[in-house]
């Protein structure tokens, strides 16, 4: 049997339990985005609830999609970073950038937001 991973998302952003608050990726798009410029988006976790990287408890790191394609990866060391990435995006249409964590304790986590140029 194949293994499938279970993608978690915040059922409601507007009232997210702390599980959630401590574990959706949040997405920031600095400036309007326009077709064939570079922008800067950040990623980052624990904006509502700190998440811890010790040991034991830790993101293993962030990913960036655009649509279904692949655009980066951040990984990340327990003890010496904060959930955090910054990438720089060049889109040519409309699309939908997703980002990815994975918790060493509470799997996969995702969120998405629509960019209109």
């Amino acid at each position: 049997m194949a293994y499938q991973s279970v993608i978690n998302e915040a059922r409601d952003l507007a009232n997210m339990n702390d599980l959630e608050k401590k574990h959706v990726p949040m997405i920031h798009i600095d400036g309007t985005p326009k077709a064939g410029e570079p922008f800067e988006v950040t990623v980052w976790l624990g904006e509502l609830l700190a998440h811890p990287m010790e040991a034991g408890h830790h993101i293993e790191f962030i990913d960036l999609y655009l649509d279904d394609t692949f655009i980066s990866r951040c990984d990340l060391s327990w003890g010496h970073t904060y959930p955090k990435a910054c990438f720089s995006v060049v889109m040519d249409q409309p699309g939908t950038l997703r980002a990815f964590e994975r918790c060493n304790l509470h799997g996969d986590w995702t969120y998405s937001v629509n960019i209109t140029l």
